[in-house]
């Protein structure tokens, strides 16, 4: 996968493609097992406002998007079931042009209130994940239910889920520290089987927060934020983790100051950004840009992300850096030269419904999903085919 969104072998050769020392916990994780089968369930000149869709059985409002090669991918969206609401998941083998149903059983169990994430690391495989985590290995007809450590307390989720090279990582957050989510852990397992073991000394310790997982050209990244907790507040450090082979992971230099959050993008195997974000107010976000051509070994600063928005997400390809922002209204900002300079690829005064499922399966190939689960109404598919440079909506109505 070249930023987030590419699964399974087509991560390792398409392009072969929303930080501090390590903190060990006390005592290992338990091992996360399987439990019982369940029955589960822009436009080049885009509007002013979200697209508007009454909710009917033949129609989706994706709320996450998967590919894993430049044509295959699957939705996991919304859709109307009689007099309600259910989830249901949509494939397309045309790059989103046209989509078909995946007949999944007990899709409809899950809640449409909740965020849900969907990732597939080949026809077969996939996984979908928030407050709990469900795995296919029959191309999405039935989901088997995955325990993980802390599941079910309200501050257990699964907060990053990508796949590659026939592993799938997660960040689950244990949610039993009470003023995080920590501890928050890096597991793994085989894509093939539901074995999934605690990566060591990949974790926040007892208190810290979930970041992201990027992979480009076989090699991983992934941030972890550990936490300080005082009667004054969490003072959050972010820890960066990389791994060449998805096996061995060892802590790297990052270049954020203290107290700022670091959100990596891997854009080539040797080429990584790190956006990191500060604080803000009145509608903006403080955001700084880096760029390291030699692994990740030194950083270069480069020209910051304009201000507008809360920091979001952050997505590289070998052309192109995106970076997702809102607050009063929706922003994907992008550089083409490196980040020596920023353009608004898309923006839209939508009051910041904001922007989840960043990513690009190709250099020019991308993909970000627009809207809210809590206004179903305002969840759509955009893609751009030129690299980032315009969005366009795409419209899910499986046959």
């Amino acid at each position: 996968m070249l930023a987030f969104r590419l699964g399974g072998l087509a991560a390792m050769v398409l392009l072969a493609g929303c930080s501090t020392p390590i903190v060990h916990r006390a005592t290992p994780p338990a091992t996360a097992s399987p439990a019982p089968s369940i029955t589960p369930a822009p436009s080049a000149t885009p509007s002013s406002t979200p697209t508007t869709v009454a909710l009917t059985a033949g129609s989706v409002h994706p709320e996450s998007i998967t590919f894993i090669s430049p044509d295959v991918g699957w939705v996991l969206g919304i859709s109307g079931c009689g007099d309600s609401s259910c989830l249901r998941l949509a494939r397309t083998a045309d790059a989103g042009r046209a989509w078909t149903w995946v007949t999944s059983t007990g899709l409809s169990a899950l809640s449409t209130v909740t965020q849900w994430r969907v990732r597939f690391a080949d026809s077969e495989n996939g996984w979908i994940s928030g407050p709990l985590l469900f795995a296919t290995h029959d191309a999405g007809s039935t989901w088997t239910r995955v325990a993980f450590p802390g599941e079910g307390s309200s501050g257990a989720s699964v907060d990053a889920l990508e796949t590659a090279g026939g592993r799938v990582y997660a960040e689950i957050a244990e949610g039993t520290e009470p003023n995080t989510d920590g501890p928050v852990v890096l597991f793994e397992s085989p894509t093939n089987r539901d074995s999934w073991q605690p990566v060591s000394g990949v974790t926040t310790g007892t208190a810290g927060y979930a970041g992201e997982i990027s992979v480009a050209q076989g090699v991983f990244w992934a941030t972890l934020h550990s936490a300080v907790v005082t009667a004054e507040g969490n003072t959050q450090s972010s820890t960066l983790y990389r791994s060449l082979n998805g096996v061995t992971w060892r802590t790297e230099p990052q270049p954020c100051q203290s107290g700022w959050g670091a959100t990596v993008a891997a854009a080539t195997s040797a080429r990584v950004f790190i956006v990191c974000s500060g604080g803000g107010a009145a509608g903006s976000q403080e955001k700084m840009a880096y760029v390291s051509h030699n692994d990740g070994a030194s950083y270069q600063l480069v020209a910051d992300p304009p201000l507008g928005g809360d920091f979001e997400a952050v997505a590289a390809s070998p052309t192109g850096i995106s970076v997702a922002a809102a607050s009063g209204a929706t922003y994907i900002y992008a550089s083409f030269d490196g980040g020596a300079a920023w353009t608004t690829a898309y923006g839209i005064g939508d009051g910041g419904l904001g922007l989840s499922d960043l990513g690009f399966t190709t250099a020019t190939q991308g993909v970000v999903i627009h809207g809210q689960t809590n206004d179903p109404q305002s969840l759509q598919l955009l893609m751009t085919r030129d690299g980032g440079h315009q969005w366009e909506t795409v419209a899910v109505n499986p046959t």
